[in-house]
Order: C-alpha cells, then sequence, then structure tokens
C-alpha cells in the first residue's frame, strides 16, 4: 500500500483562533464552525492517515422544520470515483451532483483546492447576507491571506468549464447533465458560485 499524500491548505487560510484539530489513529480533521440561532456552518479539511484520502468540505444547514442542509466538497478517495471531484449534496432535493476534474497533477489539485477555499469563503458571504448574520463571518473563518486565492478560483473555474465541455458533470445516477439541467442549477445558491461560467 502506498503511503498517503497528506494535503494540509485550510491551516494556512484559516482564523487560527477558531480552528479546531481533531487527530485520532485514522484521520486527521480540521475544523470551524459558526453556530447561531438555527444557522450552522462548518468547514472542514479531512486527510486519511492510513490511504490516499482528501477532503475539503464546507457544509450549510439551516435547522428548520423543512431542514435545508447543502454541502459543497473538492476530494479524492479509493471507494466509489476515485478521480478528483467535486462533490454537492442538496439533501432537501436529495440530489448529489459531481464534477470529475482532469488532467490534474499533484501541483493543479492542490490549485483547485485553493480555488475552492476562495469559493467557500463567497458562500460565507453569501450566507452571512441570507440569513442577516451580524458577525463578520470572513473573519471568523479566515485570515486576510484568504484574498490571494482569487486566481486560484479563476483556475478551478476554468477546469469545471473544461469538465463541463467534456460531460464530466454528473448527476446521482451518473449522467451528464445537459445545458437545461445546468442552468437550473445555476440558480441554487450553493451550486450558482462553482457553475457561473457555464454557458
Amino acid at each position: 500500500m502506498s503511503k498517503p499524500k497528506y494535503i494540509y491548505i485550510l491551516p494556512e487560510y484559516a482564523n487560527l483562533d477558531n480552528l479546531k484539530n481533531n487527530r485520532g489513529k485514522y484521520q486527521d480533521e480540521y475544523m470551524i464552525t459558526f453556530s447561531k440561532d438555527e444557522i450552522q456552518i462548518t468547514l472542514t479539511e479531512t486527510n486519511s492517515l492510513v490511504e490516499d484520502e482528501y477532503c475539503l468540505n464546507i457544509k450549510s444547514s439551516k435547522l428548520t422544520l423543512e431542514g435545508e442542509t447543502k454541502e459543497s466538497m473538492i476530494h479524492h478517495h479509493k471507494k466509489g470515483h476515485a478521480d478528483k471531484h467535486l462533490q454537492f449534496k442538496l439533501y432537501s432535493k436529495k440530489q448529489e451532483i459531481r464534477i470529475f476534474l482532469e488532467k490534474l497533477d499533484d501541483k493543479d489539485y492542490q490549485k483547485c483546492i485553493k480555488g475552492f477555499l476562495y469559493v467557500a469563503k463567497e458562500l460565507v458571504v453569501q450566507e452571512q447576507e441570507k440569513n442577516s448574520i451580524k458577525e463578520n463571518l470572513v473573519d471568523y473563518f479566515f485570515n486576510n491571506k484568504i484574498k490571494q486565492l482569487k486566481p486560484e478560483s479563476n483556475y478551478l473555474l476554468q477546469k469545471i468549464t473544461e469538465s463541463f465541455n467534456s460531460q464530466k458533470i454528473l448527476n446521482n445516477k451518473d449522467k451528464p447533465l445537459s445545458k437545461n439541467e445546468i442552468k437550473e442549477l445555476q440558480t441554487e445558491p450553493h451550486l450558482k458560485l462553482f457553475l457561473e461560467k457555464l454557458k
């Protein structure tokens, strides 16, 4: 079994006052959680300590009767879909979307992860505005270095466009999404920022 390649990006850009580390026998996890009233936003970076698995994940939940949980991640793992990909879960709609990222070496993959982190920052702003949260959530989650990652976010959006052109944006049943399906998803706030360049 090959030694896992550990990727640690979140600690460099996180507000260290709010960053927690949970290291166990099998995985090492960095996490920041904001909770207020019925809103919870969690940003997590996880490395498996036993195999080549990595995940950077942002999850937002509104704990109302209807329940509204949305999750976005960039990751790779050996089980199921082994290629590096973005994954989105819209729990209320029972919808899952995967965007497979092609032709990535380790350096390119880390650029995509940093780009994802920048978009996560934009999602945090969106959640703050939508839920009229008075706290500055960007400062709660991130340090000033997060602003440097705009070029990486452009790179990630370019890779997503390439995936779309190669029919590598798939639904729950691993079928490519049509242009109309993409247009519908572009109205979904948690996905819009990742899909905004697609025509």
